[in-house]
């Protein structure tokens, strides 16, 4: 079973979607971590909350979960018809994304469906007009760029010889074929059957990558896709794509999403290969195949913005298969007929990043119904047990636009997760120029690399800020800084009795002594520039007088006399300096260590709004705080707290 899994499956960050009979009876949303499963329903209720989480990576890695046993176990489960009843099985991934696909994004299948669509679905007469429609224009077309010059020359040459085709317009023309595979939910999973209408004779697998994307068009992760493609119906007409393309299991996406980090990229996509096996079941017939994503015609993430963007948009998010250049033409049954599935055969489709999908071939009408859609699953979240009622994932803030940020040089301590990832994110989107400062590498690099796609992406530096001259050499290698955002602390709880005075002292370093020297390591330039933004955060902690965090909150409310020093010493150079008090602000590590149903009443009973803080909320009055907007506002503490302090 470990071929299942990617082959760096150690370090792979795994999602995906498992049904649970008994008491829960419905699906789950699962994260793979050490070979084991765990159930993270209750920090997303579905996998599209899930991937809209700023701080989806770290829910996946460290969030609490109850464990379902190994993930090979899982595996063996789904592949298993016999498997005990009652078991946890594996389901797609994906659930109430839209399901698109893009079609003829290589030159091979570009011929294929001429070939298709000039056969009018009789498969007989493919081998020859293969033959006759590459002595003309060639069996290469890799080379030609979609929407170039050279490809209007070749549409204009193809017109006049009567050979043009609605795939020819898509494949090297501006735009690309987009439509719709499937329903949200219809997806089939590892394991189970794909299905054939009952009236097609000539079809055939497509073994495809799936990008997962989010509401806002950001690539989250990736996986792997069957679609299901009937030949002789498609090929009859293409006003007949929706029976040819959209009908019960005919689509199978699987096993897991693997998350995008620092070890997994778009890179990795753009440099893929996926081979597909299809193994008869009544014939002993074989047939290998691959499809390189390096000779793809259209870039992924073009893709992408071809699908969503101000012209289309998907707020539950959406899956995307890529297309594939596999196209079986073996023949299987009669020469020249070329290949078309038997019922009973088997598909495997695998790349090393992303593990391997196996499926059966079956009859669409013969196989199980769909019966499990959206207003199942939005029934099942009605009446959900208070056991495993979780509070509802909030809708990610589409923040104000401040033109003014705007290639703004940005500093973040602590930028690598938490309210600092969010920070990053916010000013990135803005268009300034963002350097983050942390000591976590693993999450910094995740952040970077999931943002890399951004007009300005943010850039991750190493620093223990804690380290005077690691922070002054930072600083100098950053150059110019128009905004400071000093973000970075540590909240450890302590008592009375065992501090000491190093402990004293690492507590202080850590979340009080960098935030001046990171002022004093920007002052200067600010001051010769004729301005700048200094935001300090501070904590609530103090104002609530909180148990456990006395050193904490020493050093957080000498942060907001710091800042007031700060904003009169300043202020003469036209540099403001304000101080952010965030409530309680939910974050991976607050829920992870800290979070249980009987403090989060009692957050919200002590807030006068009934909704816990996000940190697009604390982001949304930083990008404010440093924007010309706030000209006037300077020496003073912001509250973002829902009403908590002084209710």
């Amino acid at each position: 079973m470990s071929t299942m899994l990617p082959d760096d499956v150690e370090r792979a960050v795994l999602v995906g979607r498992v049904w649970r009979d008994g008491v829960i009876n419905g699906p789950c949303v699962v994260a793979v971590r050490n070979g084991e499963v765990f159930d993270i329903t209750g920090h997303a209720p579905t996998m599209s909350d899930l991937l809209e989480r700023d701080d989806a990576l770290e829910v996946a890695r460290s969030a609490p979960g109850e464990p379902l046993g190994s993930v090979q176990q899982l595996m063996a489960h789904a592949l298993d018809a016999k498997a005990a009843v009652g078991a946890p099985r594996l389901l797609a991934p994906c659930d109430l994304q839209a399901i698109k696909a893009c079609g003829v994004t290589f030159a091979v299948s570009l011929l294929e469906r001429v070939i298709e669509e000039q056969a009018g679905g009789d498969a007989s007469r493919a081998s020859a007009l293969r033959s006759e429609i590459q002595s003309i224009i060639g069996s290469d077309l890799s080379a030609i760029r979609p929407g170039s010059p050279e490809a209007a020359r070749l549409k204009a040459d193809l017109i006049e010889r009567g050979l043009w085709s609605p795939y020819m317009e898509v494949g090297i023309g501006p735009d690309a074929e987009v439509f719709s595979k499937s329903q949200p939910m219809s997806a089939v999973g590892q394991g189970a059957d794909v299905g054939l209408h009952p009236d097609s004779k000539w079809n055939n697998p497509e073994p495809e990558i799936v990008l997962a994307v989010n509401s806002q068009a950001r690539v989250l992760g990736a996986t792997l896709g069957n679609d299901v493609n009937l030949r002789d119906i498609e090929g009859r007409s293409a006003l007949l794509l929706g029976k040819a393309k959209d009908n019960n299991g005919s689509c199978a996406i699987g096993p897991f999403i693997r998350l995008f980090d620092e070890h997994f990229t778009i890179d990795t996509i753009r440099n893929a290969e996926v081979s597909m096996l299809i193994e008869g079941g009544d014939d002993n017939f074989h047939l290998a195949g691959a499809s390189r994503m390096r000779e793809i015609s259209r870039d992924p993430l073009d893709l992408v913005s071809q699908v969503c963007g101000r012209h289309h948009q998907y707020p539950d998010g959406f899956m995307l298969f890529l297309g594939t250049m596999f196209s079986p033409i073996k023949d299987r049954d009669t020469a020249g007929g070329g290949f078309t599935h038997h019922l009973g055969d088997r598909v495997s489709i695998s790349t090393p990043s992303l593990g391997k999908l196996v499926n059966h071939v079956q009859r669409s009408d013969a196989i199980a119904p769909w019966t499990f859609g959206v207003r199942a699953l939005l029934g099942r979240a009605r009446g959900a047990s208070p056991v495993r009622a979780v509070p509802a994932v909030q809708a990610r803030m589409e923040h104000a636009t401040y033109p003014s940020l705007a290639g703004r040089r940005v500093v973040v301590t602590g930028g690598g997760s938490g309210i600092g990832a969010g920070m990053v994110e916010a000013f990135a989107q803005q268009g300034a120029q963002v350097h983050f400062l942390d000591v976590a590498e693993q999450d910094s690099l995740a952040l970077q690399s999931r943002l890399a796609t951004l007009a300005t992406p943010p850039v991750f530096m190493r620093c223990d800020l804690t380290d005077l001259e690691a922070l002054d050499a930072a600083f100098k290698s950053i150059g110019e800084v128009d905004i400071l955002i000093n973000n970075a602390a540590n909240d450890d709880r302590h008592k009375l009795a065992d501090v000491t005075p190093e402990y004293w002292e690492q507590r202080m370093a850590v979340n009080l002594r960098h935030q001046y020297f990171c002022a004093q390591a920007v002052a200067e330039g600010m001051r010769q520039r004729g301005g700048g933004v200094i935001l300090n955060f501070g904590s609530i902690s103090w104002h609530l007088a909180l148990p456990e965090l006395t050193l904490y909150m020493t050093a957080k409310a000498a942060i907001e006399g710091m800042t007031r020093g700060l904003a009169r010493d300043l202020g003469p150079h036209n540099v403001r300096v304000n101080c952010i008090i965030p409530g309680a602000v939910r974050t991976p590590r607050q829920e992870a260590l800290w979070h249980t149903p009987e403090e989060e009443a009692r957050i919200l009973a002590g807030q006068c709004l009934p909704q816990r803080v996000q940190v697009d909320d604390v982001a949304a009055l930083a990008l404010f705080l440093a924007s010309d907007n706030a000209g006037r506002c300077t020496g003073r503490d912001y509250f973002v707290d829902a009403g908590w302090y002084g209710a």
